[in-house]
């Protein structure tokens, strides 16, 4: 039983992310800690940490 609501709790907490992404019309991006030479803010000679704002 323990099991079983955890796991849903958790299905639920995945799912409301999911709507959170889809109402927000934001795609997923890869963040540029990744590789931060490869990052398209250091491409144009900004700073990365001010690209996500």
């Amino acid at each position: 039983m323990k099991f079983l609501l955890t796991f849903l709790v958790f299905t639920g907490c995945l799912a409301a992310m999911a709507v959170g992404l889809i109402f927000a019309k934001k795609s997923l991006r890869k963040g540029c800690s990744d590789d931060p030479e490869s990052c398209a803010c250091r491409a144009e000679g900004k700073d990365p940490s001010q690209c996500n704002q």
